[in-house]
């Protein structure tokens, strides 16, 4: 009986773990892109640092493979991004070995007696993992001091916010690529970036206006730009205005490529605005 309560718990499990694999992914932003040039522009405030003797050659050392760490693990995860595009053969892969997996491992370690890993055993991995992040907070926050004394470099606000919003401080990251925009009339980047935070924070039947405003921006700037024609799009759609976010639906089926999941979504958008 036991045994059939644990297959209906993995079958419940399975089809919370595999419904967003068999859905339509939506057109979003490639956040592993943004997190691999906050790393890039981190790494060459570093090497600056150097250079300034701000920081002695362990310190940097140390810095520089924390940010090569998380430089690998954003690529990974852009990969594994690309590869759960490839079909429906991952989730039937998944469905088949997971129990199996689990199977395997619970019969040699599945014992409740077994003891658990001290914490003297991982103390000095846990500290060596603080000093690196404190190496990295302690560059943002030299950064922030220049851009204090010298508020008029507005790729210095842009690597600012990048940096924040890696470390998770939003509100931040919002004030330093609010200046940045300002300073960079012509940087489709920062705006866009930007404009995705307050997507993210988006609530109820509508988008926030700054963040359209800024892709609207984008869009002055380059008008075949996905993000910013679907957001604009489904905004206009949210308002009622059906030609403006057909226009901009149209024109982002034109530029994407024809193989794109993204197309489906987008057709289907257009479809439930009728006419």
């Amino acid at each position: 009986m036991i045994w059939i309560v644990f297959a209906a718990m993995v079958a419940l499990a399975l089809m919370v773990l595999l419904r967003p694999l068999l859905s339509a992914p939506l057109a979003a932003a490639d956040r592993s892109d943004y997190d691999l040039m906050v790393y890039k522009d981190q790494l060459g405030e570093l090497a600056r640092d150097v250079e300034r003797g701000l920081v002695n050659k362990d310190q940097a050392e140390a810095a520089r493979t924390e940010i090569q760490r998380r430089m690998l693990a954003a690529s990974d995860g852009d990969k594994g991004a690309v590869a759960a595009k490839s079909g429906k053969l991952a989730p039937i892969l998944i469905a088949v070995l997971l129990p199996l997996l689990a199977v395997m491992l619970y019969l040699p370690l599945g014992a409740p007696e077994l003891p658990d890993r001290p914490y003297a055993g991982r103390a000095a991995q846990i500290a060596e993992m603080q000093d690196k992040a404190a190496t990295i907070q302690a560059m943002v926050t030299r950064l922030a001091e220049r851009l204090r004394q010298d508020p008029s470099d507005g790729k210095g606000w842009a690597m600012l916010g990048r940096s924040y919003r890696a470390l998770g401080r939003a509100e931040e990251a919002k004030e330093a690529y609010r200046k940045a925009v300002t300073l960079l009339p012509a940087d489709t980047q920062t705006r866009l970036e930007l404009a995705i935070m307050l997507l993210e924070e988006a609530e109820g039947d509508s988008l926030p206006d700054e963040a359209i405003s800024r892709l609207e921006e984008v869009l002055a700037l380059s008008p075949d730009q996905p993000d910013a024609l679907y957001f604009t799009g489904l905004s206009a759609a949210m308002k009622g205005d059906s030609a403006r976010a057909k226009a901009r639906w149209n024109r982002l089926l034109m530029v994407l490529p024809a193989e794109s999941p993204a197309r489906a979504q987008v057709e289907k958008d257009m479809a439930r605005l009728g006419g």
